[in-house]
């Protein structure tokens, strides 16, 4: 004799699984990960160098990846787009925008 196997949410007190996930908290645990890996200081704002040791990429996508986001007549941003600020002519990330940017990328669909 089989005996039926409850599902989520029919026993009380046992909840359906969150379907979901808090991205945001997820890009954060991401980033201090990154961080503590590369043992780079956890700051409000991050050198183009950092960065690139953070995501491992090379300074030209880097750059490539801040120019996307410059323009602010864009109606529809690249998700790849990465926000950034001039200090003279050197760019600087701020934690926020490097958060926001982990959690574009973690929900980004590819075409094709």
């Amino acid at each position: 004799m089989s005996v039926p196997i409850p599902r989520f949410g029919r026993l009380r007190g046992i909840g359906a699984p969150d379907p979901t996930p808090d991205l945001r908290a997820q890009a954060e645990i991401l980033l201090q990960t990154l961080l503590q890996a590369e043992e780079v200081p956890d700051r409000g704002v991050y050198r183009p160098g950092e960065v690139c040791q953070l995501l491992r990429i090379s300074p030209t996508t880097l750059r490539q990846l801040c120019e996307l986001a410059e323009h602010p007549a864009v109606q529809n941003p690249d998700p790849r787009a990465l926000e950034s600020f001039l200090v003279g002519c050197h760019h600087r990330i701020s934690r926020a925008a490097l958060v926001d940017w982990l959690v574009r990328n973690q929900t980004f669909q590819r075409e094709g």
